[in-house]
């Protein structure tokens, strides 16, 4: 019984440095959870990037158009153009507007849920011990009863 609750506590101990932990040293655990919970419901990050690979193409037609504008515009006069600013980028929009808040939340979610599952642990063990502790002295008061009943005293 002993041994019980003292797997008990370390498990509730692990348990909730685990999910304290969630945000720094543990949280890819928790990361690989929640993108596993969401591809679960059919919202899947390969098509979260899709979209946002078609949003980012759409964007980058639409620089490579005022590109044009402004090489007509600037044909008559000698400015230059600079093109880095009509670039393709990588905006994610998309998938940090609503994929990143999604699992973030998610995150909170299990990190919460692991916290009152430790401390439900907790309470188990706490039981187990005050069980055997109450047997413990239950025990302690028969032999000491004995002992005065036979007249030994140990």
């Amino acid at each position: 019984m002993k041994l019980i609750y003292t797997g008990l506590y370390i498990v509730s101990l692990v348990i909730l440095l685990v999910s304290l932990t969630g945000g720094g040293v543990s949280r890819s655990l928790f990361e690989s959870l929640s993108e596993k919970t969401i591809e679960k419901t059919g919202f899947q990050k390969s098509y979260v990037q899709s979209v946002d690979n078609k949003i980012d193409d759409l964007i980058y037609k639409s620089k490579q158009i005022e590109l044009q504008i402004e090489k007509i515009k600037k044909f008559f006069s000698s400015d230059k153009i600079d093109e880095s600013r009509y670039s393709r980028e990588e905006s994610k929009m998309l998938e940090n507007a609503v994929y990143t808040p999604l699992v973030n939340m998610f995150i909170l979610v299990y990190r919460i849920f692991f916290g009152v599952i430790s401390l439900m642990v907790l309470c188990f063990a706490v039981i187990f011990h005050l069980i055997y502790r109450s047997l413990d002295l239950r025990r302690r008061v028969v032999r000491l009863e004995e002992a005065l009943n036979t007249g030994k005293f140990v």
